[in-house]
């Protein structure tokens, strides 16, 4: 495993922000923070990640698959993990 040390953490909470246009701010943010931090590293933890809605997943899939900053990791943290998008589990590492 590669360690990790981050200067910033983004906290989202899935259960109160679960539509596509929660998850289009979330990469707004992520994308913001690191155009203005450059070289600096921040983690996402995306909490009880299984409430978001499928194009809400498709949305974070299609982010995550570009090729985005090695500055980045999204920790996506969930108790039901049947209900994470197949093809990002697919794509992740997970437990």
């Amino acid at each position: 495993m590669t360690s990790f040390l981050c200067e910033q953490i983004i906290d989202f909470e899935a259960a109160e922000a679960y539509e596509v246009n929660d998850i289009e701010g979330l990469i707004k943010q992520v994308k913001t923070y690191l155009a203005e931090s450059e070289g600096k590293k921040v983690v996402v933890l995306l909490r009880n990640a299984h409430y978001l809605t499928t194009r809400a997943f498709a949305i974070l899939y299609n982010y995550i698959q570009e090729p985005i900053s090695t500055n980045v990791v999204f920790v996506l943290v969930s108790a039901d993990k049947s209900k994470i998008f197949p093809p990002l589990l697919d794509f992740v590492q997970h437990d």
